[in-house]
């Protein structure tokens, strides 16, 4: 496995894993590639949710990519998404360098994808809304409905702690307490039209930082408008499993067999989508 960094800005960079592939039917044409962005609440990265997703996809033949983008505890005012803006001009860079690379690195530049965790999750939301012509985004336990997640911390239903970690969340994207109207710029479910990238989402059921709700309105949103879609909702899952497994775990809850299967779903759904469009 090599890897290899890019600088995009002050604080963020993009990182390559790029694998010998040694399967017997292996293509020598160009390879599909997938810009991934892990979530921390927009404080910090959980790499949990990188490198371990890159390497996954390496070894199945993907250019994959780990953005680390800018991410701040820094709190600003209502209504300064500063924070947001300057993660999307992070995405927009890296996206440019897939593309301006795309012939020296053997990458199709008509099959990259997008795929978020949690607030990367929103992040690969709100870039797939500017760029339709992307070829799949991937969305797993995301933020997509800032208007229902505001109603739900704020609720008796949301564990104390979680308040108290969401409410640093909102602090440092500049969600305050201003009308639904005024998250539009920061808001996915505000985003989307007719001309989105096919969308898979998933999200756990007992997820009690960023609800499930969020997903079944975004999804029911992109149905409504003709966008191809995919969703899974997984029992008895929580936040931030990343994998599921034992070595993407940050502690003993984050193990979860139930949901492992969604990695090799997505697969499935991506070689389908290749098939469709060959």
């Amino acid at each position: 496995m090599q890897t290899t960094n890019d600088k995009l800005s002050e604080k963020a960079y993009l990182t390559s894993y790029a694998g010998d592939d040694y399967r017997v039917d292996a293509s020598p044409t160009a390879k599909p590639a997938v810009i991934i962005c892990p979530g921390g609440g927009w404080m910090h990265l959980s790499e949990r949710e990188g490198e371990p997703i890159a390497i996954e996809f390496a070894l199945r033949g993907y250019a994959a990519y780990v953005l680390h983008y800018t991410v701040s505890t820094d709190q600003k005012a209502p209504g300064d998404y500063s924070l947001i803006h300057q993660a999307m001009a992070d995405m927009e860079a890296a996206y440019d360098i897939l593309l301006d690379q795309a012939a020296q690195n053997r990458i199709d530049a008509n099959r990259i994808t997008v795929l978020g965790f949690s607030a990367g999750g929103q992040l690969a939301a709100l870039f797939g809304a500017k760029h339709p012509e992307l070829y799949a985004c991937v969305l797993c336990y995301p933020l997509l409905d800032i208007a229902d997640e505001v109603a739900f911390v704020y609720s008796s239903k949301c564990p104390e702690e979680n308040r108290t970690i969401m409410e640093q969340c909102f602090a440092v994207t500049g969600i305050g307490t201003q009308s639904s109207d005024q998250w539009s710029p920061i808001n996915p479910m505000a985003h989307i039209t007719q001309e989105m990238p096919r969308t898979f989402i998933w999200h756990g059921a007992t997820d009690d930082f960023v609800r499930v709700n969020g997903s079944l309105h975004y999804a029911n949103q992109l149905l409504a408008h003709g966008i191809r879609t995919e969703l899974h909702i997984y029992d008895n899952c929580g936040h931030g499993v990343s994998l599921g497994t034992r070595e993407t775990a940050a502690v003993a809850k984050e193990i979860n067999p139930y949901c492992t299967v969604w990695f090799a779903q997505l697969l499935r759904w991506m070689e389908e989508l290749g098939n469709e469009k060959e």
